[in-house]
This record gives C-alpha cells, structure tokens and sequence, in this order.
C-alpha cells in the first residue's frame, strides 16, 4: 500500500512539473518562409480562420496560405533553401517538404539567393524545451545565493553590453575582465546590464562576484569568456549583417536570428524584444526570444515570457 501511494505521488509531481508547456513543447520547426509578400496574402493554422501576412512569414506542416489577385511572395525552404514563387488567386497547404498546390500556380524550385536561416530549425527545435512551465509541489528549500552568467558571449564595440540575473535591490556586483575590477549598482529589475569598456580583439575571461552589506556573498570558481569582435572579425561579421539586411529589410527577427548564431546573444535578444512588441501577434516564433533568455541565464525573464506565450496559445485556440 505504502508504494502504490509512493508511486501516486511521483506521478502527480510529475504531471504538475510538465506545467502547462506539453503542446509547445511537441511543436516542430518551420518548414518553409514566406518573403517578398506582395499585394493581399493570408495564412491560417486550421483552415478556417484566417490572417494577413504583412512580412517575411515563417509556415509550420499544416498550415494553408492563399494569395488574393494582386498577390505574390517566394516561398523559400528551410531546409533546402529552395525557392519558389506564389501567383495570385493561390492556394496552398504547407507539408514536410514545402508547399502542396490547392489551386493556382506555384513554380517550380530554383536555388534561393543566399541562406539567413541555415541553423535556425536545430536552434528553433532547442528552444521548444524552454517553454515549458515546471511547477512543483514540493516546498522550496532556501538556497545558497549563487550566480549563474552565460559562458561564452560576443560582444562588440557596437554591441558592448553584458548582462545577468538581478540577485535583489540588496545586491550589488564587482565585475572583474581579464583582473580589472568594475563595480554595479544593485538594481530592482530581473536584468542587470552593463557597457563593457572597449577591449582588444580576442578572448577576454570575466566573472560576476554579488556584494551584499559591502561584504562578498559569492564568486564564481571559474571564469566565464567575452569574445570581442575586432580587426578581420569585425569585418566578416559585419559583413553577414550587411547581406541579411539587405536581402530582408527592415526584419529585424532575421537580424536577430543572424546575431545569435555568431554568439552576439545579447545582441540577438534586444533585437527579438524589438520585433516581438511591434510583431506581438507572431507567436509561431516566441520561443526564440525565451531561448535567449535562457542562454543568458536570465531564470525570471525566461520563466515570464514562457509563461505568457503558453498563455497566448491558449487564447488562440
């Protein structure tokens, strides 16, 4: 009797650890993109309601897309990086491999100019993991104060910033690169930031020591890495940034998805903030933005938005 009950009780913990997350969680990369969107386009995730595409617009498998007599897009896949173009007065329904032609006229695949989106779908399929919600009904023990900051991060004399998890209006910091010491001031907020000084070209190792009462509470063992973009680095970077902006103006979640796959994650995230208040409809893509979060080891952040974005699929139906 005693294990049947022990048993009962593992498994209520587990279904309230799986929170609300479960159908996030399952949900696949996008299979195709639209860009160039032209005239009247909409897409819908069940056939019946329907919205307007406006921008660049990601397709999961399953989703239908029609195109109105003035409109036109190519239709670009994720992982062939083929490209197709989308007449007016078209429909079609998004599969494995791209779209599946309902009516109207989708051409034939011909190689898409350059690739923005090569390593979003494992990244994407990463981020899944981080929407999930865990609540436990086991009572908190006080831990130990301890920070934890993200390993490896780029940074730039156009993007300098470093951040990490607020600790409490009662914790201060001393930032220590490569043995020269920086103090912060407590904030209230989930997120400190700081503007790192210029440095050289390279790799520069930093740690985040908390101050509480004018007394160490806690240092980290080891030393977390800034990689700071100069010289020929600067360059290519700046480069790649160029090719994307200009092969998608104005998408600033293209930028941000370049910025994170070169390790500029703090970059990457004030750029998904960006595109997401003015895009909140987009929701398809949120978990990118809970991804960066996590990378940062922002724990508040990433626990709220996923929160919200659970929130959000629920009142979408």
């Amino acid at each position: 009797m005693k294990s049947t009950l022990m048993k009962i009780g593992v498994m209520l913990i587990s279904i309230m650890w799986l929170g609300v997350g479960s159908q996030a969680f399952a949900k696949s990369p996008p299979v195709s993109m639209l860009t160039q969107v032209k005239g009247k386009i909409e897409y819908s995730k069940n056939g019946t309601k329907w919205k307007k595409v406006r921008r660049n617009k990601f397709l999961f498998e399953g989703y239908m897309v029609r195109t109105g007599g003035d409109g036109s897009a190519k239709l670009v896949n994720q992982t062939t990086n083929m490209s197709r173009d989308v007449g007016a007065n078209t429909e079609f329904k998004v599969g494995k491999k791209g779209g599946e032609l309902v009516s109207g006229s989708i051409s034939d695949p011909s190689q898409a100019s350059g690739s923005m989106v090569a390593s979003l779908n494992k990244r994407f399929a990463k981020a899944q993991r981080y929407t999930t919600v865990r609540r436990s009904v086991a009572k908190k023990k006080k831990k130990k104060m301890k920070l934890n900051t993200i390993k490896v991060v780029t940074l730039s004399a156009t993007h300098p910033d470093l951040v990490w998890q607020g600790m409490g209006s009662d914790i201060s910091y001393t930032l220590t690169i490569d043995g020269t010491t920086h103090s912060v001031a407590a904030v209230s907020g989930s997120m400190v930031r700081f503007t790192v000084p210029a440095l050289s070209a390279g790799d520069h190792e930093y740690a985040v020591e908390l101050i509480k009462g004018g007394k160490s509470i806690f240092k980290p063992r080891k030393s977390s890495h800034i990689k700071w973009l100069g010289g020929s680095t600067l360059a290519t970077f700046e480069q790649g940034l160029k090719a994307v902006q200009t092969a998608a103006p104005g998408d600033d979640f293209l930028v941000a998805n370049y910025m994170e796959e070169k390790g500029m994650i703090v970059a990457a995230m004030d750029m998904y903030r960006k595109y997401f208040t003015e895009n909140a409809d987009d929701i398809d893509m949120y978990p990118m933005l809970i991804k960066s979060y996590h990378d940062l080891k922002l724990k508040d952040m990433k626990k709220a938005e996923a929160v919200k974005y659970n929130q959000m699929l629920d009142s979408e139906g």
